[in-house]
């Protein structure tokens, strides 16, 4: 096995080609672990080393079912920071934690049959009522700031233009809390694009194949 698709197969690193692969912690168990720090603590270095390294575009390719929250937005925050374009190239699913993350980049695209889902998470608390409070009052604030991250990119989206013009971006943010509120919003790669949660759809007149990305 060259170097080259060692680092690839053992760190989700390709400097050659600016490419980093995105996805769950390999280890001894069947289901995959989402993001966790383990996922963000790997792809921070990889995306700090490949965005020093030059200054050419970075293809990031995710493959993951969401997770931590905090794990999440290190990962969110790596991507924002990079002075490289980004693209994110969608594989499977981009859902929950994982579906925030795609908003970090530049570009967003859906791999055909590549879904989108949103939805307020879950979470559970206890201790002492005070801390509960405490807990349920800093997450409310999160939904906030997420609700934000969603309607910042999908006010560009086709549905919202055409609803909304000029768009409204609190009339964005209160159609996306209510349909999260009916449950989790599944969306498939084509409807992603339509509301903004991404811009393209590869294998299309847009992007034709993955070489159409850098």
């Amino acid at each position: 096995m060259s170097d080259q698709s060692g680092d690839i197969h053992s760190y989700g690193l390709d400097v050659k080609n600016r490419e980093v692969y995105l996805h769950g912690y390999h280890g001894s168990f069947d289901e995959d672990p989402g993001v966790e720090y383990r996922m963000a603590t790997n792809f921070i270095k990889n995306i700090r080393l490949i965005d020093t390294a030059g200054k050419d575009p970075i293809l990031i390719h995710m493959h993951s079912i969401g997770g931590n929250w905090n794990d999440g937005m290190a990962i969110y925050d790596a991507i924002k920071a990079c002075t490289s374009y980004t693209t994110i190239l969608v594989y499977g699913q981009a859902e929950s934690m994982s579906g925030i993350v795609l908003q970090a980049a530049d570009k967003r695209v859906m791999m055909p049959n590549a879904y989108f889902m949103c939805h307020f998470g879950s979470s559970g608390y206890e201790g002492h009522y005070l801390n509960v409070r405490s807990g349920v009052k800093f997450e409310e604030k999160l939904i906030s700031d997420m609700l934000d991250i969603y309607t910042s990119r999908c006010k560009s989206g086709k549905f919202f233009k055409e609803h909304y013009n000029p768009t409204n971006e609190s009339k964005v943010k209160n159609y996306i809390n209510t349909k999260m509120k009916s449950g989790d919003w599944y969306l498939n790669s084509h409807e992603s694009v339509y509301y903004g949660f991404a811009d393209s759809v590869l294998m299309t007149r847009k992007n034709r194949n993955i070489s159409s990305l850098k």
